[in-house]
This record gives structure tokens, sequence and C-alpha cells, in this order.
């Protein structure tokens, strides 16, 4: 009775992972689908299962409308940002993690509070400063927002990673003839690298998909590809085949870079919870 019992669990449980796939893969499916249609078909009314593949939307896409250069920006700003905001994570985490700080529970709360704070909130003393710096529609103001948005992600991230790091290691590169620098990049990097990816990884999705203040900050100069998404959606109509095609290419590369590093990653985020 208990075998039959564990295996209806089981059943159970994967028909809900199933269901709850299903949910979240449908939207995506129905957007590659949209995005190989042609006008006529992706504006009917009852929805065609049947239709003509053809890549003209994708043509439009990359080359009438050079949806290809606002991806490249969104590739620049969202990876030249994730750099930095790791490279601060670990100078901010490191130290609090390794040693007692008078404090540190306290700061790292504020420095959490930070994340939690709406963009929204922000958004209008953050434009007037960058219009008085004349900074607006440049690579610099929506790097320095998105390394200062993920930076509260990435050194609470980096805490844990680096708390679970037994200080014996350090000690014994130390005895060896490391000095606290050398030890640091040769030693405690190394060990906590599918953290680091986990790190960097989030922060450059969290900058790839942000939408608010890459509208607000940005022209046509350094436009990234999400707001390139609000040229599809005229007053007149929706040009949905087209919008498909664009949300596809954006989806694209988060894609192949989360399956390229999915290993790295899933171990980064099992190392272990954030100690008091």
């Amino acid at each position: 009775m208990s075998t039959s019992k564990h295996k209806s669990v089981v059943l159970l449980q994967l028909f809900i992972v199933a269901i709850a796939m299903l949910i979240f893969v449908f939207p995506i499916f129905w957007m590659i689908m949209t995005s190989l249609k042609s006008q006529n078909d992706a504006f009917t009314a009852v929805p065609k299962w049947l239709f003509t593949v053809t890549f003209d939307n994708y043509k439009v896409v990359l080359i009438d409308r050079n949806f290809m250069k606002y991806l490249l920006n969104s590739f620049y700003i969202s990876a030249v940002s994730t750099i930095f905001a790791v490279m601060l994570g670990c100078g901010v985490a490191y130290p609090f993690a390794r040693y007692n700080l008078k404090g540190s529970k306290n700061i790292l709360t504020w420095i959490l509070t930070l994340r939690i704070v709406p963009p929204i909130v922000s958004i209008t003393p953050i434009y007037l400063l960058f219009s008085q710096l004349n900074m607006l529609d440049t690579y610099t103001s929506l790097i320095l927002m998105y390394t200062f948005m993920n930076l509260p992600l990435a050194i609470w991230l980096l805490y844990g990673f680096f708390k679970d790091v037994p200080g014996e290691i350090e000690e014994s590169a130390l005895v060896d003839g490391c000095n606290r620098f050398t030890a640091f990049f040769r030693v405690i990097l190394p060990i906590v690298g599918p953290g680091l990816v986990s790190a960097g990884l989030l922060s450059f999705i969290f900058a790839w998909n942000e939408f608010l203040f890459a509208n607000i900050l940005s022209g046509p100069n350094v436009r990234t590809a999400p707001v390139g998404l609000n040229e599809y959606a005229t007053p007149v109509s929706v040009l949905w085949g087209q919008i498909a095609a664009a949300g596809t290419l954006i989806i694209v590369p988060i894609a192949v870079i989360t399956i390229a590093l999915q290993r790295k990653m899933v171990r980064g985020l099992t190392m272990g919870a954030v100690k008091g």
C-alpha cells in the first residue's frame, strides 16, 4: 500500500510539473510560431496552426529596421555592467564574509533594501541628474544604472559563496607564501567560480531584460532591444509577426548562454545558503 501511495504521489507531482511547464513554455512556443507567419496569418481572428513558414519577419526586423544594432547595444551594456557588478560585489562581499566587521549585518541588510526599492520611485531624480551631467542617451548612463541595480544581488550571492569557503584554505595559502591579494585571486576565486557564474548570469539577465531605465535614459544612439520592441506597436495596429520575431531574437542569446552555463549555475546556486 505504501509503495502504491508513493507512486501516486510521484505521478501527481509529475503531472503538476508538466502542467506548469506547459503554461510556461506555451507563450514562448506561440511567439516563435507567430514570428514564422505572414502578416495575414498572424492577424487572423482564429489562430492558424497550419501555415506556410516564412522568414520575412526576421528579414524586416534585422535588415530593414536595424534591430541588430539594438541587440548589440543590449549585449554590450549588459556584459560591461555585469563585469563591474561582479567585480564590485567581490570587493564588498569578501571582507564581510571573511572578517567580523562591526555592524556588518546592518550594512548587508541596508544593501539588500536598495534592491527592494521600486525603480519607478527613483527614475525622476536619476533622469534629472543624468540630464544635468549631459549623460542621457549614452552607454555610460545605462552601464552605471545596471551596475548599481545588480550590485545588491551580486553582493548577497557572493557573500554566501565566500562564507562557505573554509578559512583554513586561505591560511594554508598564506603559509605557502601567498599574501592576501594573491591568495584571493589564486585560491579563493577559483573555488567560488560557480558562484561567480551564477551571480554574473543573473545580473546579465536582469540587465538584458530591463526596460524602464533603458526607455527613459536611452535614445536613438544606445537604444536597447527591449525598448526597440516599442517600434512595432503603432497607434494604428501592432505588427504581431515582426514583434514576435524581435522577441524571439531577444530570447535566443539568453537561452544559449544559460544552456552553456547551466551546470556551473546550478552548482553555484546550490553551493550553500548564506550563513549567519
